[in-house]
Formats: C-alpha cells, structure tokens, sequence
C-alpha cells in the first residue's frame, strides 16, 4: 500500500502497511510553548487574592478554542518521507519542509508571512517549483507560483475573486488546475457572497486560462488529474436544504432566546478583550450549554453542525458516517465527459494507484477500489477543531 499523509487537527500522521505514525509540526509547537511562557511569566500579576483586590485580575487560560491554528495543505515533496505544507499558526502563515526521519530540527521554513496567507502548497514533477493561493485580506486571493531556486513568489492571477485548490497537472506539468468564485458586491462596493465555485486550468507558458467546468447550483473545488486524462473533483451544493415548516416554526420560538446569548457572549468578549477580565465570574453564567457551539465548525470554508451531519449520514445507512455532509460528492469525470460519483462525504482526496481513491470524511480516512469496494484506513477525528483543514494525498 502507498503511504498517506493527513492531519488530525494540529498532529501530522501517515498510514503505512497498516502502521499509523504521528509527527509534531514544530512551527506550532513553538508557536505554543513561547506562548506558555510568557503566560506563565506574566500570570502571577494578574491572578490571587491581590489582583482580585485591585480589580486587575486576567484571565491567561488557553485552550483549542483559542488556538486558531490550521493546515491550508500537506503534501510529499521528494520521496515519503520529505513532506511539504502550508500552515497558519494565529497571525502567521507560511510554508514549511519537514523530514520525517529527522527526530528534532526536522523542520525548516520556505517563506512565511503576517499580511498573506498561504493556502496550498503542491510541488511540479521537477520539485523546481510549488503552486499556492496567496490571500491578502478577507476576500481575494489569487495563483501563485514559489521558484524554489530564486527562493520567490509570483503572482499569475488577479481580479476581484478568490483562487483556491491549485495543484499542477499530472498530464502536462506546464499546467496548473485550481477552483475560483467571483467576489460578489453591492453598489457600494461592500462584499456580499461569493458566486459558486468553478475549475480552471492555467497555462504558465502561455498565460491563458480557461474554464473547463462549472456548475449553476452547485460549487466544484479540488480539481485533480490522473495520466489517463480522468478529472476528479469534489461538488458542493451552494443552497441550503429546505427547512419543514416545524423547524422554522421553532426558529421564531428560539429567537428571544438565542437574542440573549448573543448579547451575553458579546458583553463576555467584549469584556475579556479590554480589560483581561471575564464578565461573569466562573460558575454564574446565564447560558451554560453542553457545547458552546453547538457542535458547529468550520470545515473547508463552510459552517456545518457536525453532530447534525453525522446523524444524518447514520440515516443513509453510512458504515463510515463522518461530520462531512452527505452532499459533498467525490465526483469522477473521464475523457469522455462521463461523470461519476465515487463516494459522499468527502472532505478532502487523493489519487492512488490503479485506479484506487483515498479520502477523509472528518472521522475516518477511506479508501475505494477501483472496483467500487470502500475499507477504512484509519480514524481521524476533526471535530474538535474549528477551522481545520483535512488534507489527504498519495505518496
């Protein structure tokens, strides 16, 4: 069996034989560890019966909620055991290289940045080069290209848009394959949505472009190619399910009080952010939930409640059910233009040999045969991770 690379939330992990085996991305970790230090060298201002005196009392607790730490990408670089990633640690995004065989300092930094996010790094067949998505601000981001050798950048696409998923063609390494959506705005010019997502092909010889598929009702992302001309990709639904008349009923019934939490978790950060103080005191909070999000995350961009998806993939009769909802398709396009779906409840993929696909769906990591049979990998758990990424590929 080939070797896979995922993330489970902020660990690094590859299957191998059989073999699961878990690395530490350094840049995080130091990222965290100078962040303890410093909490533990300012907290006793702030703590124990005198700060609570003066009224200066704060709060240096961290947990995952606080950590808004995430893999844009995960890739093999040269050989399985030389991996490449993009990865967003707080304010700081960047590009990273780790040998897996290194047990300490394994880890060295491409480029990195506090004004741009870099979003996917996918190396050509030469290892000359990667492609990524830089995105500065909330709404744009476009095509790039890292030269390696120059130990630089270049930007190949602009526009009033957001460029995602880039990877370079198996067939013709000239060629970079990536999903965009156009920016959507007012007659202000303020940002409303984003249209559904398309899949482009670019030529880094010529400078053209060219849409080779898109879709009125739904968003296609994560184009791939393989050697015998197929296109995989993975299709999303842009417009919400319809709601029973039952359960916009008991939205207007909720409204009061979901009204309250807002207002209370508002005051809450609000007064957290300014004066380093909770706004109630532990154990006195007028909304206590089993879950403070109610089981929702962000996961590729889309806000889904993971308790809810899983249950309804159980109703599909799902062996693997994951938190990906049921709708996000694996889908296969040949030569021909006839399309399949591979599987539901895909996160993310990639392409392995003979025709086999791998993929996570938030719980597990799967793969399906070329003959349609499907089998568990491993497990993978990205539930407790708002803003997280499952990555996935074939070495």
């Amino acid at each position: 069996m080939s070797k896979l690379l995922f993330n489970d939330r902020m660990t690094i992990k590859t299957v191998e034989n059989g073999k699961t085996s878990d690395y530490v991305c350094e840049f995080h970790k130091k990222y965290v560890d100078a962040a303890k230090n410093l909490r533990d060298k300012e907290e006793w201002k702030h703590s124990g019966s005198g700060a609570s005196f003066r009224g200066d009392e704060y709060d240096y607790a961290v947990s995952e909620e606080t950590d808004n730490s995430y893999f844009d990408s995960l890739g093999f670089f040269d050989g399985k055991d030389d991996i490449i990633f993009s990865v967003t640690v707080n304010e700081v995004s960047g590009v990273m290289r780790k040998d897996l065989t290194a047990e300490c300092d394994g880890e060295s930094h491409i480029v990195h940045s506090r004004e741009n996010v870099f979003a996917g790094a996918t190396p050509n067949a030469e290892k000359s080069k990667f492609v990524t998505c830089v995105k500065n601000g909330y709404i744009n981001s476009h095509l790039a290209v890292y030269d390696l050798k120059n130990n630089d950048y270049y930007t190949l696409t602009d526009g009033d848009c957001a460029d995602f998923d880039a990877v370079f063609s198996v067939r013709d390494d000239n060629a970079i394959l990536f999903a965009s959506k156009g920016a959507g705005r007012d007659r202000d010019g303020n940002f409303v949505k984003y249209s559904n997502s398309s899949l482009y092909r670019y030529d880094t010889l010529s400078g053209d472009m060219e849409e080779i598929l898109s879709d009125k009702e739904r968003s296609l992302t994560k184009p791939k190619d393989d050697a015998d001309g197929n296109l995989y990709f993975i299709r999303k639904p842009e417009t919400e399910e319809k709601r029973s008349a039952w359960k916009i009923l008991l939205d207007i019934i909720l409204i009061p009080w979901r009204l309250l939490v807002a207002i209370y978790r508002f005051l809450e950060t609000f007064t957290l952010v300014f004066t380093g103080r909770k706004f109630i005191k532990d154990g006195s909070s007028p909304v206590k939930t089993k879950d403070r999000d109610g089981g929702k995350l962000f996961i590729e961009g889309n806000l889904i409640n993971a308790e809810e998806e899983y249950k309804r993939n159980l109703r599909h009769k799902d062996a693997y059910a994951g938190f990906a909802p049921h709708s996000w398709e694996l889908v296969k396009r040949d030569k021909d233009g006839n399309v399949t779906t591979v599987a539901k409840s895909v996160i993310d993929y990639c392409l392995g040999e003979n025709g086999d696909v791998y993929y996570v769906n938030g719980k597990h990591v799967l793969k399906v045969s070329s003959d349609g049979k499907r089998e568990k990998i491993a497990d993978v758990n990205i539930k407790k991770r708002p803003l997280q990424t499952a990555s996935l590929i074939n070495g």
